[in-house]
């Protein structure tokens, strides 16, 4: 969320500026990769085209399509090097010997009418053995899902950690002046629009289980909490306290939220449950107290205040609800995200007139810049925590949802969407 509307006059109703703006089981893993290390040498892998029943240009073109998605999932979790199909001529027939690979990808595909029956198989090339396989029966518009599944198996199967490819991304799209809330496949694919509100809609999250999407809306003309079922569709008001009712964080065991309320007078951070009642008070003043984020295991709440007279990232002990300030390079720091692991925050800092994404450890220390070019805000961290989303404005005006691993590199654009795409959140893989 940006939050830099809220310091930039006095306090109180300045806040309106801020909002005009799964894996089933698998074989032992076979090796561990880190994707971060400037030294990874990536995994060759061949994905020739799915051998179509019966071979017609329509089949053909579909199996195509499911090796494209599937080799396009190896290529975006960073690991995998994919052997471009041009050079073996596209077919599973290859001599296969001829070529520098680890792994081989072999596929067959049947449609009847509207119905898919795929089957993709995994090769170790040093063995010849395969070490998986699946059938998928579906629809025809499943096909990017079968992708999606079977990437993750190879992901788990060669590398021992789970994939991305069955997340999901929640976002705020802008037409005209409206803003409502998005979601879509990982990569981007398959968009949907959350929300019909026809005004400002902001800060989508995803609940730890993906069972919901917890947002802000102002289509009463006041800033409530709201929930979305994401199975059933059903939306219900959750927080509508007098003043502000903005910035939820899911607590990890689905069953609570972080928010930021102004009702007593000052944005403060409670606690409240999935009625919208409040548990427990965090913060109570000075300063604007907003932007919590939550460590893994619950015991720790990071969020921004201004109570040094800067916005400036605090982590506190939720048992004893003492704060520590971890931010101390730059002015104006907002919008921390927690690592999966735990092991870093994500946020919004102004540098040299331009927000960039930093990384810092939640203990504080020096902080790691990731991007330079543009405006960059909204980190959000991938569900294994080893890629960021975030918004930027480096294609232009409008701004475009980019990914980068979590050391900074292998930045690139990931959608772009009407008038411009921001405050991104990645939910997990249990949908």
């Amino acid at each position: 969320m940006r939050y830099k509307n809220i310091y930039k006059k006095t306090f109180g109703w300045i806040f309106f500026l801020l909002f005009l703006v799964f894996s089933p089981s698998l074989v032992e893993a076979r090796l561990y990769i880190d994707i971060t290390s400037p030294y990874l040498q990536k995994i060759p892998i061949a994905v020739p085209y799915l051998e179509a029943t019966p071979s017609t240009f329509e089949n053909d073109l579909l199996g195509r399509k499911i090796s494209k998605v599937l080799s396009d999932d190896l290529i975006f979790h960073g690991y995998f090097s994919v052997l471009d199909p041009a050079s073996y001529g596209y077919r599973q027939g290859a001599v296969w010997n001829k070529f520098r690979l680890d792994y081989l990808v072999k596929g067959s595909m049947e449609k009847k009418g509207d119905s898919l029956t795929a089957e993709l198989r995994l090769f170790d090339m040093s063995t010849g053995s395969m070490i998986q396989g699946r059938r998928y029966n579906g629809k025809v518009k499943d096909c990017r899902t079968i992708a999606h599944r079977f990437c993750d198996l190879i992901v788990m199967a060669i590398t021992g950690k789970h994939g991305v490819s069955l997340s999901k991304i929640a976002f705020v799209a802008k037409k005209d002046r409206i803003k409502e809330v998005y979601t879509s496949d990982f990569d981007g694919f398959n968009i949907r629009r959350e929300t019909f509100d026809k005004g400002i809609t902001v800060s989508p999250r995803y609940s730890p289980n993906g069972k919901y999407i917890v947002y802000t809306s102002y289509k009463t003309g006041k800033p409530y909490l709201y929930i979305k079922d994401t199975k059933t569709g059903k939306t219900y008001r959750l927080a509508a306290y007098s003043g502000l009712n903005i910035a939820p964080a899911w607590h990890p065991d689905n069953h609570c939220l972080a928010v930021t309320l102004s009702k007593d007078g000052n944005p403060d951070i409670y606690i409240i449950d999935l009625k919208g009642r409040i548990k427990t008070r965090l913060t109570q003043g000075p300063g604007i107290n907003v932007s919590p984020t939550w460590s893994p295991d619950g015991k720790r709440l990071a969020f921004v205040s201004d109570r040094s007279g800067n916005p400036q990232i605090y982590v506190m002990n939720i048992r004893t609800k003492s704060a520590k300030r971890i931010t101390y390079s730059g002015t104006y720091n907002t919008d921390p995200q927690w690592s999966p692991h735990g092991d870093r925050i994500v946020y919004t800092g102004l540098n040299e007139g331009h927000f960039q994404v930093f990384s810092i450890s939640p203990e504080g220390g020096h902080p790691i810049q990731l991007t330079c070019s543009g405006n960059n805000e909204n980190p959000s961290w991938s569900p294994d925590g080893r890629q960021i989303l975030f918004s930027s404005t480096r294609m232009g005006p409008e701004k475009a949802l980019f990914v980068m691993y979590a050391n900074g590199r292998g930045q690139r654009m990931l959608l772009r969407y009407l008038n411009g795409v921001e405050i991104a959140n990645w939910g997990r893989n249990k949908f």
